[in-house]
């Protein structure tokens, strides 16, 4: 399949089960799973950092628009797709020209995988929550949030990624 359709595929389909399943699902009153940012996880190195953005923009309003969250999960698609090569060079140690085109491969060690996937959630929720409750004073409330979510999220997301991992040829 050309990648551009799957990625087109894969970016409406995360959207529409965000928002039709799993913003319905509320696990003890306020756990509530993220998994649209798998998009930008899995989304290849090899572009410019400017079409990475825009696509975190877009897959952000799109979200906003949809559940009507007035630009939080755009500010944090935008600041995690901003982050995200930092963060393969965190996780996997790497120069930037040396990432992999694919960094959900079968060839990526596992801790660096779970390394890339808890910096990318995890940056992401803490700034989804600190938008919606934009208190400092509410600073446990948002890491207590942040924390427990994240925690769901990657438990919900990892099975997905697995099946989502390819092989670099």
């Amino acid at each position: 399949m050309n990648k551009t359709i799957k990625y087109i595929f894969q970016f409406s389909l995360l959207i529409l089960i965000q928002v039709f399943v799993l913003n319905n699902i509320n696990l003890f009153g306020y756990l509530n799973p993220y998994v649209y940012i798998l998009f930008l996880i899995s989304y290849q190195f090899n572009n410019n950092l400017s079409e990475t953005i825009f696509l975190g923009f877009l897959l952000g309003i799109s979200l906003d628009l949809i559940s009507q969250s007035a630009g939080a999960h755009t500010i944090a698609c935008l600041t995690i797709s901003f982050l995200r090569p930092y963060f393969a060079i965190l996780a996997l140690r790497l120069k930037l020209s040396e990432l992999p085109e694919n960094l959900i491969s079968k060839e990526t060690r596992l801790l660096n995988k779970i390394g890339f996937l808890f910096l990318m959630v995890f940056i992401h929720h803490f700034i989804l929550f600190f938008i919606i409750f934009l208190d400092p004073r509410s600073i446990f409330l948002i890491l207590k949030n942040t924390f427990f979510t994240t925690l769901f999220s990657i438990i919900v997301i990892w099975p997905i990624l697995t099946l989502l991992e390819t092989k670099n040829d």
